[in-house]
């Protein structure tokens, strides 16, 4: 019998990136890309939670916008690529 070993690979902090990504993912398609949108939501219909996880992520983003006017156009060619990416294959007819 043979086992086949890998070092530890820490991925606790692959967590935030997934969330991150799934937030810019809401973004886009929900929120057409802008974060006041989306803050107006949380304000009025928000959770607890949405306040204290959703809210610096918008804030931060915002900032990022401001500073990178090409942000929005390069995070929204991302997500259009990673979907490709995960998208089932279709047989051709």
């Amino acid at each position: 019998m043979q086992f086949e070993t890998y070092e530890l690979m820490p991925t606790w902090s692959l967590y935030g990136l997934a969330e991150n990504f799934a937030r810019l993912q809401i973004l886009l398609t929900l929120f057409d890309g802008d974060p006041e949108k989306w803050l107006d939501f949380i304000d009025r219909f928000g959770s607890e939670r949405e306040r204290l996880e959703d809210v610096p992520f918008l804030e931060e983003l915002k900032v990022r916008l401001a500073e990178d006017p090409e942000a929005l156009e390069q995070m929204r060619r991302l997500i259009r690529e990673a979907s490709t990416l995960l998208a089932p294959k279709t047989e051709p007819a």
